[in-house]
């Protein structure tokens, strides 16, 4: 089963379209846009799949980390827990 994650995340400084890393982002498994929602926030969606919604949640925490990983020198900030949702 297929499911949508949306996380609230907050950088220090915004994001710049045109980094590398911030491009990468678009390659990572499962990803669906990283929308701006102010100067400094952002909304980070991708997908998951999972058997069951704790193992939807599972594999959004082992994603979550790359997502922080490629935007690092943005030192990003998730600002809620992660719930992953049916599709």
């Amino acid at each position: 089963m297929t499911y949508v994650v949306t996380v609230p995340i907050e950088v220090e400084i915004p994001v710049s379209e045109s980094d590398s890393d911030v491009k990468s982002i678009s390659r990572l498994p499962g990803f669906v846009r990283l929308e701006p929602l102010g100067e400094d926030r952002y909304e980070l969606i991708f997908e998951v799949e999972g058997g069951s919604l704790q193992d939807a949640t599972d594999a959004a925490d082992a994603m979550i980390v790359d997502y922080e990983d490629a935007l690092d020198a943005y030192r990003p900030r998730v600002l809620a827990p992660l719930a992953p949702r049916s599709k």
